[in-house]
């Protein structure tokens, strides 16, 4: 946290007389109704949406340039929430600093905390997809607990058919994830977390007094803050852009040490791969997906651990012509449990289908969106919850980018 504070600053004081600032944002109002439990950021089951009837966010970002290679992005978010968000309101999404760029250099150094830049779905500035409404659940677990704060080193190779990207990263301080895909499951919305911010986690029996987690926190667990285990991340990626389309990989280790620090939270080793493709199947018409296939540990047996295999896909069809797109998007996710523990079975399996469509006009987008998830987690039966977080979601969202 003190490190990035001390990186926008630095953004700030070494920009010269001469550098280009621009500011850019937008604020939207979202609708919705969902048939599902209270919501998980209300520390209910339900994972689908994040349970605000009416919710309203803001964003804003800064790019600095200057005539040298150097660049810089700071963005931040504030959403207007009920008081049964147990989240954050105002907080930071990114903030880093570059020298170089990919499309004019040809390579690029990065420092600060950023998305990894994986996505074949988030493609818009604050990590917004043109898509749909809601993300995938593949992408809405990343914008909820996995976002680096390291240095990270790119480079461009050109061909005739188009380029080759090669990535390497090191990172700190994405250690408590994946707590929630553990204590909760994949959830399926559009809220991202900010820094510093703690996800509420529903209080189960193994969080409590005297039983296995008691040392965890169990008002929640913060996926973004100060490193616990000193342990240095990395990741490696690749993308391949052609006429047509483009396929990327990615491969992630945290090389967490399972510990509890600070008498707070656990430090999970968790790796996992995802693998993406983009087809331009014509003018209009344009088919995406990814896959996530990961496993994480925490704790050390005999004693209390948790150990689960977690993976997810989703493929979207989609239509764009004029200011129109509609976009088809399905989806499958698991999670297995491994550890054979005597706490709640972590163990979940669900299918999504979602119909969106969206209307941008000149600075406004207008859409809507239908959602269904049929989705299991037998161990909330152990706690006397609905083992069904199957949910049917009607969104509308109005936004006015600036």
């Amino acid at each position: 946290m003190k490190q990035l504070v001390h990186l926008s600053l630095l953004a700030l004081l070494v920009s010269p007389a001469h550098a280009q600032w621009r500011a850019s944002g937008y604020v939207d109002l979202n609708a919705s109704t969902n048939s599902g439990a209270d919501a998980w950021n209300a520390r209910g089951t339900g994972v689908i949406g994040s349970g605000e009837d009416v919710q309203s966010e803001a964003r804003l970002g800064l790019n600095w340039s200057g005539d040298s290679r150097w660049r810089s992005k700071i963005e931040l978010l504030a959403r207007a929430q009920s008081d049964d968000d147990l989240g954050r309101s105002v907080g930071l999404l990114q903030a880093f600093v570059d020298y170089g760029a990919l499309d004019e250099d040809q390579f690029r150094v990065r420092i600060g905390h950023a998305f990894a830049g994986s996505s074949m779905e988030n493609l818009e500035e604050f990590w917004q997809t043109p898509f749909g409404i809601s993300f995938s659940t593949l992408n809405s677990w990343i914008g909820e607990e996995f976002r680096p704060i390291g240095v990270e080193s790119a480079f461009r190779f050109l061909h005739e058919s188009g380029s080759t990207d090669f990535g390497a990263q090191v990172f700190i301080g994405n250690d408590t994830g994946p707590a929630a895909l553990a204590w909760r499951g994949f959830a399926n919305h559009q809220r991202l977390s900010v820094l510093g911010e703690t996800l509420p986690l529903f209080p189960l029996p193994s969080l409590a007094a005297n039983d296995q987690f008691a040392a965890q926190r169990n008002v929640g667990s913060q996926p973004f803050g100060p490193d616990l285990d000193h342990r240095i991340g990395y990741l490696l990626r690749a993308k391949r852009q052609f006429e047509s389309g483009r396929l990327s990989l990615m491969w992630v280790d945290n090389r967490g040490d399972r510990a509890l620090h600070d008498g707070d939270e656990y430090a999970w080793k968790t790796h996992f791969w995802i693998a993406g493709f983009q087809k331009q199947l014509s003018q209009d018409w344009s088919l995406f997906g990814e896959s996530l296939l990961g496993r994480t540990q925490m704790g050390f047996p005999p004693g209390a651990n948790v150990e689960f295999d977690f993976t997810t896909s989703y493929l979207t069809l989609t239509h764009e012509q004029g200011r129109w797109t509609q976009s088809l998007r399905i989806e499958n996710f698991r999670i297995k449990e491994l550890d054979r523990s005597i706490a709640e079975l972590n163990t979940q399996h669900g299918n999504l289908l979602a119909l969106s469509l969206l209307l941008n006009q000149d600075q406004w987008r207008f859409g809507a969106e239908i959602l269904h998830g049929d989705i299991n987690r037998p161990g909330n039966a152990e706690f006397f919850a609905d083992p069904d977080q199957s949910a049917t979601q009607i969104q509308l969202l109005v936004r006015r980018y600036f």
